[in-house]
């Protein structure tokens, strides 16, 4: 039951970590560096308001496992933080050093809030995980 609550816990501030990466520029970008008429890579905003509603999601997932005191809707937040990474992770690949080659608007430098929104993603996804663990485990 404790651990059921750590991991509450950790999911809950996961999320709100999240909400702060989202709400730091997740890009530095020079407009010298853009092309006329091209588009800046960093998130747009179907991007960041599905990684908003991921992040919600498993906040209230996260506070319904506190109140329940049960590890089962705290699992789901697996989903949520695979979703948040995997958005992310398209993100910074395209945002990469190399990715200049090819796409000259890629030459951007990912700012602090897509690596906190990265990890937050990754802890909501390990927390998840390891709460679907102890759910199997308990039964």
């Amino acid at each position: 039951m404790a651990g059921n609550r750590v991991l509450a816990w950790a999911g809950a501030i996961a999320a709100v970590g999240g909400g702060v990466g989202l709400a730091l520029p997740t890009a530095h970008y020079l407009p010298s560096h853009l092309p006329l008429g091209g588009t800046e890579p960093d998130l747009d905003l179907g991007l960041r308001l599905a990684c908003a509603g991921a992040l919600a999601l498993a906040f209230a997932l996260a506070i319904l496992t506190l109140r329940r005191r049960q590890a089962e809707p705290l699992a789901f937040t697996a989903l949520t933080g695979i979703a948040v990474a995997g958005i992310l992770l398209r993100y910074l690949v395209i945002t990469l050093p190399s990715a200049n080659r090819l796409a000259p608007s890629a030459d951007v430098q990912p700012a602090a809030g897509a690596w906190v929104l990265l990890t937050a993603g990754l802890v909501l996804a390990a927390t998840g995980l390891i709460a679907a663990a102890n759910a199997q485990r308990g039964r």
